[in-house]
């Protein structure tokens, strides 16, 4: 069996005499007291103690605790600075541009200049004839009216009677017209009125009278009428 190594407390006795006092109050010699070691470890003599270490540590914990603290302080300062000089009741200008833009309106008025009217001129009857004067009676019952005008709209033509109208015509045209013989025996007339009329509502007239003649009447009946 291999004999187990003495304890590390325990100083192999030389001679049979401890080599550590005898401790007080009859404790065993060969255990050291509480508290110490041998060597040089800590604790020993020749090296720090704990208690050394742990105030290094402690010391160091509250140097960084207090930097933390100095910066939290100067950035707390640095914002309560600014947060006053923001809030330091000094008016704040604000200037504001506007652009106002005038719009000019301009009215043009045009003034169309009518020129006078100039009034149309006269309706004009240049020619008004009948194709056969006198005539026979009873054999003729109708007459040939031709008549030329200018500066008309149209014609009407009455027959003894100025404003008792027989027809409307165009302002150039050539018409039969009623020619009444009657029961004779002398020679009777019959008068034709040709009304131009104007644009402008001007008029202008003429007349033609014709005479019929009956079988054995005097050969003075046999006038021409002439045209007015």
């Amino acid at each position: 069996m291999t004999t187990p190594p003495p304890e590390p407390t325990m100083p192999i006795p030389t001679g049979g005499e401890p080599t550590m006092p005898v401790p007080p109050g009859g404790g065993d010699a060969t255990i050291p007291t509480q508290g110490e070691t041998f060597g040089g470890g800590p604790g020993g003599p020749g090296g720090p103690g704990e208690d050394e270490f742990e105030e290094g540590d402690n010391r160091r914990l509250w140097l960084i605790a207090g930097g933390i603290l100095v910066l939290g302080l100067i950035i707390g300062v640095i914002i309560a600075v600014a947060a006053s000089g923001s809030d330091d009741g000094t008016p704040t200008t604000t200037t504001s541009s506007s652009t106002t833009s005038s719009s000019t309106t301009s009215t043009s008025t045009t003034t169309t200049t009518t020129p006078p009217t100039t009034a149309a001129p006269a309706p004009v009857i240049t020619q008004f004839t009948v194709g056969q004067n006198p005539v026979s009676c009873p054999q003729t019952s109708q007459v040939s009216l031709s008549w030329v005008t200018q500066n008309t709209t149209g014609v009407t033509i009455s027959i003894d009677n100025p404003n008792g109208p027989f027809g409307n015509f165009g302002p150039t045209d050539t018409q039969k017209v009623p020619f009444a013989c009657g029961n004779g025996p002398g020679p009777v007339q019959h008068t034709y009125y040709l009304t131009a009329n104007g644009a402008g509502g001007q008029t202008t007239q003429k007349q033609v009278t014709v005479t019929g003649n009956f079988s054995g009447t005097s050969s003075s009946s046999n006038l021409t009428v002439p045209t007015i």
